[in-house]
């Protein structure tokens, strides 16, 4: 691949992110979006969160872009009762995830995380 369409490509990669920002900016004038988070991480990844107005939905777009590579991971995740959650919660732990983690893709509290498993152990689940 010459150096001119690696070029490219990161270009592309790039207005990918510059995309995903225009869209939020849009989407908080619009009143579509209570919080937002946009991180940039030592390893060249972009994560961007928004919870939307009602609280009931959230979206964690992950971008990770170097030289020759690059990947970009979307989560839509929805507020559910709590024996929906519980449920997840399950299959989160099984696959490795901290309770801080559980959390953020649950949009709870990391103390409700805690009952969860608790109830879940007691239930004999886990």
């Amino acid at each position: 691949m010459s150096n001119r369409s690696k070029n490219e490509l990161m270009v592309q990669t790039k207005l990918s992110v510059t995309n995903t920002l225009r869209t939020l900016a849009d989407a908080i004038e619009e009143g579509a979006i209570k919080e937002y988070k946009i991180e940039q991480n030592s390893d060249g990844s972009i994560i961007v969160k928004a919870d939307s107005s009602d609280g009931m939905n959230r979206l964690i777009q992950t971008q990770k872009i170097t030289e020759g590579y690059s990947r970009s991971l979307v989560e839509h995740i929805q507020k559910v009762p709590a024996e929906q959650r519980r449920r997840t919660v399950k299959k989160l732990i099984e696959e490795g995830f901290t309770q801080t983690q559980i959390a953020e893709k649950t949009m709870c509290s990391q103390k409700t995380i805690s009952n969860d498993v608790k109830q879940l152990r007691n239930d004999g689940d886990l």
